[in-house]
């Protein structure tokens, strides 16, 4: 694709972060291809490769002169808008201006191989400043929302929500509560009947 790789693209990132005032708002749209595997699968790898470089060279013509583009491995991609509005309402819209183009623009048919391919991409928006510190988390959030963005049906744009991190962190914990519980024996069967209009016990069921 010739495009910036994940390392450069982190350079850029922690310079922008470093860089940081509350004059001037950054975003960054992390992408990933829906249904890339079943391209690859169908077409051949070939094709997925050509379909990565014709949305690069879809994304740069969309791009302004002060963003930055790079790819991060695979299929996925990621753009950083700086300079955007001190308003963080307003820079969220000009994020999702920015965002609603690239959807329109990659999905439009694809000329692969003699074949009409009709792709799209999800993306997932984190805005900063904000009380974040390090392109790690940023990255994070960014793909929290990418992933919220597929949940949602892909070919589909969804903001970071502290709320989203704060459900994923309560699943984590729940699940190593549980594998701690079975470690250390602390479950225990019960069965709770289960009874029909006349009372009459019909079936039952574990808890």
């Amino acid at each position: 694709t010739g495009l910036d790789n994940r390392n450069r693209f982190v350079a850029h990132l922690l310079e922008a972060l470093g860089a940081a005032t509350p004059e001037a708002g950054v975003a960054v749209l992390l992408m990933d291809l829906d249904n890339f595997k079943d391209l690859n699968n169908t077409l051949g790898h070939d094709a997925g490769d050509q379909l990565l470089c014709l949305l690069a060279e879809r994304l740069r013509k969309n791009l302004h002169s002060t963003d930055r583009l790079a790819r991060l491995g695979g299929d996925e991609f990621v753009v950083m808008l700086e300079y955007l509005s001190p308003n963080l309402q307003e820079a969220a819209g000009q994020a999702e201006a920015a965002g609603k183009k690239f959807l329109a623009s990659l999905s439009q048919p694809y000329k692969l191989r003699h074949h009409d391919y009709v792709g799209s991409v999800s993306i997932g928006v984190t805005m900063f400043p904000t009380l974040v510190s390090t392109t790690d988390e940023l990255m994070k959030q960014a793909d929290l929302a990418m992933y919220e963005a597929k949940a949602a049906g892909r070919n589909a744009l969804r903001f970071f929500d502290p709320e989203m991190q704060a459900a994923v962190s309560l699943r984590a914990e729940l699940v190593n509560g549980l594998r701690e519980a079975l470690r250390k024996q602390q479950f225990r069967l019960y069965y709770q009947p289960q009874v029909d209009r006349n009372g009459q016990i019909v079936g039952a069921e574990a808890l």
